[in-house]
């Protein structure tokens, strides 16, 4: 299952200027940037209701020259509460009452349905009179069109793009254009591998759109080609030590019922062989073209100590030759 709250938390906590920059180029002209302080997870309790409230990121900046603070809570439910609005208010009330400073709320709609706009406000009549009226910021993904930020250079942009309106042709295109705006920002390596995980996580690509994105990825300029296919090749190690990894506790699950050293055995080949085939197949697909059928069953029918071994000698090959001489001497 995904942790949408984690993912969201982390891209906003390390990307927090950008984020603010990407969406509210207004307050981040008059926001001063060294003045940033995270606070940590507040919890808040409604009496009233019995519950606990968890604010999701919580930040502290001066804004034109006065103290202020920033909540970003994150919605990812496929359908809002009747209240949202009223919760909006109780959190910005509650945490008034805590910092006693100017507060800026901000939520980040994420999920994929419903497409109706969100409320963005909350208003409490009385005789006939506005009582109050608190307005929060919105930013509703699936109401934004991944077109208007494809040139945009910004991390953020570059992630969450893969969250917003999408037609279901699109989707091989997004995520290589995201990744292509990712390798153009600089970034080091914890920073790339984020925002990859990021895009990789909400966009996973069935085997038809795998194969667009394939055809695609080679249509690009080699420099991009290359930094691209690191991502990829990134993403195809960590699987295969998931895989390692799911091997392992396959075997122990084994073991108890089979005898442990048989059991684990068995389990590791099981979790790793299959997946480990199907990855490395699929990035020499990426990097050369569709495979002969023989080649493919060739690769299938190794052990898992030699896909992990081709899995590492993949990333010197320069032409589908290179994997031919591999494999003639295996």
């Amino acid at each position: 299952m995904i942790d949408h709250d984690s993912l969201f938390k982390k891209l906003i906590q390390n990307f927090f200027l950008d984020f603010i920059e990407l969406f509210f180029p207004d307050i981040s002209d008059v926001l001063d940037k060294d003045s940033i302080t995270f606070f940590p997870q507040e919890i808040l309790t409604d009496v009233r209701k019995g519950e606990k409230k968890i604010i999701d990121v919580l930040v502290q900046a001066k804004y034109k020259n006065e103290t202020t603070l920033f909540i970003i809570h994150i919605e990812h439910q496929s359908y809002i509460q009747k209240d949202f609005s009223e919760r909006m208010f109780l959190y910005f009330a509650d945490l008034f009452k805590i910092y006693g400073i100017p507060i800026i709320p901000i939520v980040i709609f994420s999920h994929d349905a419903p497409l109706t706009v969100q409320p963005s406000s909350f208003n409490i009549s009385a005789r006939g009179k506005n009582v109050l009226q608190f307005d929060y910021e919105v930013v509703q993904l699936n109401q934004l069109n991944w077109q208007d930020f494809m040139n945009i250079q910004n991390p953020v942009a570059s992630a969450l793009m893969s969250k917003m309106k999408i037609g279901a042709s699109e989707r091989p295109m997004v995520k290589l254009i995201s990744l292509q705006l990712l390798t153009s920002l600089g970034l080091n390596a914890a920073q790339v591998g984020q925002i990859s995980g990021f895009i990789d996580t909400y966009l996973k690509l069935n085997t038809e759109e795998e194969e667009v994105f394939n055809s695609q990825i080679a249509t690009i300029e080699s420099e991009k080609k290359e930094q691209v296919m690191e991502i990829v090749t990134s993403w195809m190690e960590k699987g295969i030590e998931k895989g390692k990894e799911l091997g392992r506790e396959e075997g122990k699950e084994l073991g108890r019922e089979e005898g442990r050293e048989e059991g684990m055995q068995l389990g590791k080949e099981l979790g790793k062989q299959e997946e480990a085939a199907s990855f490395v197949l699929r990035l020499l697909q990426r990097r050369f073209g569709n495979l002969s059928q023989s080649q493919q069953e060739r690769i299938q029918g190794l052990s898992r100590k030699r896909l992990e071994e081709l899995g590492e000698a993949l990333l010197d090959f320069n032409s589908i030759t290179d994997l031919k001489t591999w494999l003639a001497r295996v």
